[in-house]
């Protein structure tokens, strides 16, 4: 081939290169300066150095022009209303396409599956610690910890990095007002149990009621959580009356010894301090 300067060359497209095979002129400076051949593929595997590019630019890598995995677009060299720099993950909305935050405990410390959780009514999900690893995870405020999901204690903290481990949600009081919850709507106890006739009733649910169709029944209740509220509904009574008798761990008004539920609609709202259930409300009867 006669000898042409590289402005006269025939250009190659984008599209028409071939990486593994096209090959570009290198001087290899590794130990003296040697002429070398590099395809583009090569050169392009690791560029161990620095790399920049300041301008108006796109940069994006995708399996196919029609599925962007990652976009970088800096559509204008001073960022403005109507052309901001945008960092894109699956821009194209493809299903196959997810995105993932690896830490040293998790390999889904950030989760965004793309595809569609038929089981779960079509939806997608982003997920925090993905694999139930331990990983916390933080939204602080401009004084603080706002929010804080413990991996370890399987537990939520508002307002505090350290919520116990007895509760699912730990809810701090504000510094300011001591306020911790406020809601507009009705509050509601979605578990209860039911105890039937004599025996023990239970402190791992928050109310219970009470039947009895076969005459008096003796009731007890073992030692709960301190500040713990516990509520007793009679539902039916038909049989004859459901009683605490000289409990130890029941404290009621006025000395009284007794606790009686003898009618249907009989109530009594428990609160667990200083090792003792304290009555704080109700219509069950009290005596000695």
């Amino acid at each position: 081939m006669a000898d042409k300067k590289i402005t006269a060359l025939t250009a190659l497209t984008d599209t028409g290169k071939d990486s593994a095979q096209d090959l570009l002129h290198i001087i290899d400076f590794s130990a003296s300066p040697v002429n070398k051949k590099i395809t583009v593929a090569n050169l392009f595997s690791r560029a161990d150095t620095n790399i920049s590019s300041i301008g108006a630019v796109t940069f994006e890598v995708a399996p196919t022009t029609a599925i962007s995995g990652l976009k970088v677009s800096v559509p204008n060299v001073t960022p403005a209303s109507g052309a901001e720099t945008t960092v894109v993950v699956n821009e194209n909305a493809n299903e196959f396409v997810d995105f993932r935050v690896e830490t040293n405990n998790s390999t889904q410390a950030i989760f965004v599956d793309s595809s569609d959780d038929s089981g779960a009514g079509n939806v997608n999900y982003v997920k925090i610690n993905g694999d139930s690893a331990a990983v916390d995870f933080e939204v602080y405020s401009d004084t603080g910890i706002l929010i804080h999901t413990d991996a370890p204690d399987h537990s939520v903290g508002i307002g505090t990095a350290t919520p116990s481990a007895s509760f699912m949600l730990d809810v701090a009081a504000d510094a300011t007002t001591g306020g911790s919850i406020q809601s507009a709507g009705w509050l509601s106890f979605s578990s209860n149990d039911t105890r039937a006739e004599a025996g023990a009733i239970a402190v791992d649910e928050p109310v219970t009621f009470l039947t009895n169709t076969s005459g008096a029944s003796a009731l007890t209740i073992a030692d709960g959580t301190n500040g713990q509220i516990k509520i007793l509904v009679a539902t039916n009574i038909a049989g004859g009356s459901m009683t605490f008798t000289n409990q130890s761990n029941v404290q009621l008004p006025n000395g009284g010894t007794i606790l009686t539920f003898d009618n249907t609609g009989d109530s009594a709202t428990l609160m667990f301090v200083n090792s003792k259930w304290h009555m704080i409300a109700g219509s069950a009867g009290v005596s000695t």
